[in-house]
């Protein structure tokens, strides 16, 4: 038996370094795969709304207007508990106090007076109201009012669907185009996905803060102010890469 000598030992071990190394990706079989885009949208009736709103005065006096924030907002409170909001529905924890400058007046700065800023958050759960809630806050003298937000307690949900929807028109493309090609469509590979929440349009805010009591008076507040809900939208998209594989 002949000896092993130092040099075949060496280029043995060579060699099962050489075999046991990956092959490269020159020498790897080209993935073929297709990538699509897909679409999905739900729409639905909105069954509440988000409204926010701000009580803003400035006097020179602090406690002055504390007192008068206060007071108009412990009215509107009043007004809105009346229509039936309930108190899990109400935030009035917002408060800002700034004490605010004329920096343009001769001799120095002028002191002007504290600004003071109470916001207010109500979740209106019964959209006939949303009108009343909305002329109630400025004939109580809510003086910044905005856009009531109009959103379903089904979002998650919808969102879900509108997703599902997007990835079923992302492999129905697929879908095509495999069998344009003369090809199998596999598994996805990759995917990925948005989705977002598109609200129904408002119009007319304006109109809200310049209603007074008698231009409403003998009207609910949504036929005073027109309001109408609308539907609101749950869109996704989803970006997919499937496997082609040969017949």
């Amino acid at each position: 038996m002949r000896p092993i000598t130092a040099s075949a030992a060496l280029l043995s071990c060579v060699f099962l370094v050489a075999t046991s190394l990956p092959l490269s990706a020159d020498t790897l079989p080209d993935r073929r795969s297709v990538n699509v885009s897909g679409r999905g949208e739900v729409t639905a009736t909105p069954d509440r709304a988000r409204i926010s709103m701000q009580v803003e005065t400035t006097k020179l006096d602090l406690r002055a207007a504390q007192d008068q924030v206060s007071r108009i907002v412990r009215d509107y409170l009043a007004q809105v508990k009346a229509l039936g909001i309930a108190d899990a529905d109400i935030s009035t924890a917002g408060l800002s106090i700034q004490p605010q400058y004329d920096y343009s007046a001769k001799g120095g700065r002028k002191f002007l007076g504290y600004q003071l800023t109470r916001g207010i958050e109500i979740v209106v759960r019964d959209l006939d109201k949303i009108g009343d809630v909305l002329l109630k806050a400025t004939t109580a003298g809510i003086n910044n009012v905005s856009d009531p937000q109009l959103e379903s307690s089904k979002a998650e949900a919808l969102t879900r669907e509108a997703l599902a929807k997007a990835a079923e028109d992302a492999r129905a493309k697929a879908k095509v185009l495999a069998d344009a090609l003369g090809v199998k469509l596999g598994a996805v590979h990759t995917l990925n996905a948005n989705a977002e929440f598109v609200p129904a349009p408002m119009a007319q805010k304006s109109r809200v803060l310049m209603m007074s009591a008698a231009d409403a008076a003998p009207e609910s507040g949504n036929e005073a102010l027109g309001f109408s809900a609308g539907q609101i939208r749950y869109n996704a998209s989803v970006n997919a890469d499937f496997d082609l594989v040969a017949p």
